[in-house]
């Protein structure tokens, strides 16, 4: 196929509405799709969809599209009307470094359609929901959260969310007001790399630490036993494999729709 009778790129379809920085590598993006709704219409909360931009290297298009596209989980509940996403500066990634070049008003490319396995779909309702998360892996239990917080699908949802440093805890304040005015919300951040003595106050060291049966019964009111918690993991698969292990000891073990289990897990890399 000669340059001439190459398919036109894939138009754009989206705006952004708003940008957060949380801090040089860290932002919350919310996209508005064309159309009167602006959203993605039904779905699942905990699946993701694709973004895409025109990419700097032609030769990292992805098929006939002329964009540069990825997958994303979506940190919005399907009734927000935009779309909301929670990402981290690849700085050698194909697409990030030109996601941190948008602002308000800009344009770009957003699947409709969304996908993944990583739902509460397997799950009874009247669980213990143990949502262990690193960096920007806590974006769907985000979603999960606003969806569902109020309607009894659980009995409690306890968010462990391992980060580096203080400033990387994104959606901190919202999780924090939540957690105090929701006795069956439970919110325990993790820092690895706090300087101390310093000014972090909370838990510092891996999520491991919080899956600690002692510590855990004192911070949650209740039991890490699998007979009532479904565990969910999602983010570094260094961390997914390690808790995976620790959780083993405790008599967890991995969910699937022909062997239930308690543990559902979701790598981000």
């Amino acid at each position: 196929m000669t340059d001439a009778e190459q398919p036109p790129p894939t138009p754009l379809n989206a705006t952004v509405v708003e940008r957060v920085d949380h801090n040089p590598f860290q932002m919350v993006l919310r996209v508005r799709m064309d159309g009167e709704s602006g959203n993605l219409g039904p779905f699942e909360p905990g699946q993701f969809t694709n973004l895409g931009l025109p990419p700097r290297d032609p030769a990292h298009a992805s098929g006939s599209s002329g964009l540069v596209k990825r997958p994303y989980s979506i940190a919005s509940a399907p009734a927000e009307p935009s779309v909301e996403f929670f990402l981290r500066l690849v700085d050698n990634g194909a697409l990030t470094p030109l996601l941190w070049k948008l602002a308000v008003g800009d344009r770009l490319w957003m699947e409709q359609r969304t996908v993944g396995k990583f739902t509460l779909a397997d799950v009874p309702d009247g669980k213990d929901l143990v949502m262990v998360s690193t960096g920007t892996g806590l974006a769907p239990f985000v979603s999960m959260l606003r969806h569902y917080r109020g309607t009894g699908r659980w009995n409690r949802m306890v968010m462990v969310h391992g980060v580096r440093i203080e400033s990387d805890l994104g959606y901190r304040g919202e999780l924090e007001s939540l957690a105090q005015q929701d006795s069956q919300l439970v919110y325990l951040p993790v820092c690895s790399r706090e300087p101390e003595p310093g000014p972090w106050q909370g838990m510092r060291g891996h999520v491991m630490a919080a899956l600690e049966p002692e510590f855990y019964a004192k911070a949650v009111g209740a039991p890490l036993d699998p007979e009532q918690c479904q565990v969910f993991l999602c983010g570094n698969p260094q961390m997914i494999e390690s808790v995976e292990t620790q959780l083993a000891e405790l008599g967890f073990r991995p969910h699937t729709r022909k062997n239930p289990g308690q543990i559902h897990k979701e790598r981000y890399w």
